[in-house]
């Protein structure tokens, strides 16, 4: 029997094993709900585990694993024979696939056959590895497969690689390289930066790290204690069908924006960027109020109005009328010994405590004082009517006295529960009070933010602000249950953003993603990432640098690092795939591009590309070249921020540069490319 045959035997004998366990699930999962007693909460939670278990387990039927290797451990004979598949499978006495996750798989995607080691959760394992075979297995049948060193320039990438995409992000569990499996795999609590070129495979390594976070950390952190940030709605829902297909069902996934929405609870309408990035683009924008306000400087000067703001919530006496029951020096003396550490819903809530305490403590002093108050108002009343609401009104006030004035003490501190919009609406109204910088733009800053406010809007470059002022006012206790974040396409939020993440999520450890070169909101993102390493970790954290392509061919990033170098950016590193030379076509008569677009599509569907988008500098012009299409009888949809790409209908689409950020497409038309 040739060694194809014996793979081939044990693909079918993997394959009815998986199905005899599938059943035995499926019957548990059954009498679960016929047999279970208990609260329905618990019920649901493992009926749903169960569910997920029996999903994973269908769907690795038709492809159970896509490597093995051959592994002998020091100090033992045998050699283990390690078949690695999307999902871990086992029989409950033996693991018949090992997850792609487990440690021991890291030997398939880091080491070259011989001596080699894998990191155990305990210990360091050593051994032998004689075999790395890589399948290639459709519908539950064996059709080839290779005998590799390392997972690189192998026959199985090219593949992945070459194939025409779908409206999908794809998990790339097989094809995971050398230097991607290390960001994948670092610890929870390491904090990292990846700086990396188009096509490196960011975005997919992100998701890749948080399955794999998920699966060795599952017996002390729950799903729901992930967060990924990525940069636009399109996004979000073109990557969040990965998740899934890697056992990943419960992290969130939103835009900063839609971050800033939950964090702060507040109604806030946020005005879209589109306007403003189309005035960047076409150099335009005025001011640079927007980088500014994205800036530390901006934070300095919010910190300075949150101190005048604080201050004055002592500066009255705690009274009842006329009467002083505490005066504000003392209340001041009380607030200021608590840690300044703390926010300050906190802070007044400790100070209130011991106000109370002082008032009990200094009970009969106060009691003897306000009846001196009491009788001098008193004596000085002959209406007998009069002289009985006071002895009644006085009565209350001993009583609130005696119980230590807490209705007194709440609602002097009541000023305190006051709306972040409401606080944010003061702090520009004021804003020259608090000008540490004696910023040029200021007036512009002051004129623009309040014609927003007025009609209850906020830009996108307000948000860290008003985050900060909720941080430091009363934070949302949900976030403080976040233990991991991953945001992508991070390049484009500016070091106030970074600074408030950090603040707003103080459990969390951060994965961040992004390239400078594919910035497409310069005029607010930052520009280095060691001013992030700075903001949010006192430079602990480590930048890992991917300059490989892989998505794109050696020929578009060549084109693509002309432009790098010519901005001032580094070129890409080696590609793994050659393809077309890039077809940069001049046309003198502009009138004549839209019929060339659609020759051009035609052509591209006709070689078999699923997926072509047409590129535009803005959302306007995106929307003129689809009317364009639409009057030579092209109906192509022309994306929006809620549509969802995953959809078949957008495999031909135009789309603006903003919104194809992290998306992938066979084919692609910059549509009226320009020197500019």
């Amino acid at each position: 029997m040739t060694e194809f045959d014996l793979e081939k035997k044990k693909l079918q004998e993997t394959t009815e094993l998986i199905k005899k366990i599938l059943e035995t699930k499926k019957q548990e999962l059954e009498n679960l709900y016929n047999n279970f007693i208990g609260e329905r909460e618990e019920l649901w939670r493992r009926a749903s585990e169960q569910e997920i278990h029996i999903k994973n387990i269908e769907t690795a039927v038709d492809k159970p694993y896509f490597a093995r290797i051959d592994f002998q451990f020091d100090g033992r004979e045998k050699i283990d024979t390690i078949y690695i598949g999307r999902h871990g499978i086992s029989d409950g006495s033996e693991i018949v696939v090992t997850d792609w996750r487990a440690p021991i798989s890291s030997l398939y995607y880091d080491s070259e056959v011989g001596p080699c080691s894998f990191e155990a959760p305990k210990e360091k394992i050593t051994g032998n590895m004689s075999l790395k075979r890589q399948f290639e297995i459709e519908d539950g049948q064996l059709l080839r497969y290779f005998d590799v060193d390392l997972v690189t320039n192998d026959a199985l990438l090219q593949k992945y690689l070459n194939s025409n995409n779908d409206t999908r992000l794809k998990s790339i569990v097989s094809t995971i390289q050398r230097e991607q499996n290390d960001v994948i795999r670092k610890k929870m609590y390491d904090n990292l930066i990846v700086q990396g070129v188009a096509g490196s495979g960011k975005t997919t390594v992100a998701l890749h790290r948080i399955a794999y976070l998920v699966y060795n950390y599952m017996k002390s952190i729950h799903q729901n204690q992930y967060l990924v940030i990525g940069p636009n709605p399109v996004f979000i829902k073109y990557v969040e069908n990965v998740l899934p297909d890697l056992d990943v069902a419960g992290v969130t996934q939103c835009t900063f924006e839609e971050f800033a929405q939950k964090y702060i609870n507040e109604n806030l309408e946020i005005i879209s960027s589109e306007k403003k990035a189309t005035n960047n683009i076409a150099k335009k924008l005025p001011n640079d109020v927007a980088k500014f306000k994205s800036s530390l400087r901006y934070k300095a000067m919010v910190d300075q109005f949150l101190s005048v703001f604080i201050k004055s919530i002592t500066i009255n006496d705690l009274k009842l009328d006329d009467f002083t029951i505490v005066s504000h020096d003392i209340i001041e003396t009380i607030f200021n010994k608590i840690d300044k550490q703390y926010s300050l819903n906190i802070i007044i809530e400790q100070t209130i405590n011991l106000l109370i305490k002082y008032i009990e403590n200094n009970m009969d002093y106060i009691l003897s004082e306000y009846n001196d108050y009491s009788f001098e108002l008193f004596k000085n009343v002959l209406d007998e009517n009069e002289k009985n609401k006071l002895r009644n009104k006085f009565a209350k006030d001993r009583e609130e006295i005696k119980k230590g004035c807490k209705n007194t003490i709440r609602k002097y501190f009541n000023k305190t529960k006051i709306e972040v919009t409401k606080l944010y609406k003061l702090f520009i109204s004021t804003i020259e009070n608090y000008d540490l910088f004696n910023y040029n733009n200021l007036k512009a800053l002051k004129k623009e933010t309040l014609a927003n406010i007025k009609t209850q809007k906020y830009e996108f470059e307000d948000l860290a602000a008003l985050l900060y002022i909720k941080y430091k006012i009363a934070p949302n206790q949900f976030y403080k249950e976040i233990r991991h974040t991953v945001i992508d396409e991070a390049q484009d939020l500016g070091e106030f953003n970074f600074f408030v993440l950090k603040k707003c999520l103080p459990s969390s450890t951060f994965s961040i993603f992004g390239d400078l070169a594919q910035s497409i909101y310069d005029y607010r993102g930052i520009d280095n990432w060691n001013v992030v390493n700075t903001v949010m970790f006192n430079n602990d954290a480590d930048i890992i640098y991917f300059d490989k392509s892989y998505r794109t061919t050696a020929e578009i990033m060549e084109t693509a690092d002309d432009i790098a170098e010519s901005i001032g950016l580094s070129r890409s590193n080696l590609v793994v795939r050659h393809g077309a030379d890039v077809n940069i076509t001049h046309i003198e008569d502009t009138n004549s591009i839209p019929s060339f677009i659609l020759n051009k599509i035609q052509e591209y569907k006709e070689k078999g590309y699923k997926t072509i988008a047409v590129i535009s500098k803005t959302n306007l012009l995106s929307q003129y070249i689809n009317d364009d299409l639409a009057e030579l009888g092209l109906i192509v949809p022309n994306v929006k921020l809620s549509d969802d790409l995953t959809d078949e209908k957008f495999n031909v689409c135009t789309i603006s540069n903003q919104l194809a950020k992290g998306l992938e497409f066979d084919a692609v038309i910059i549509n009226n490319a320009s020197e500019d």
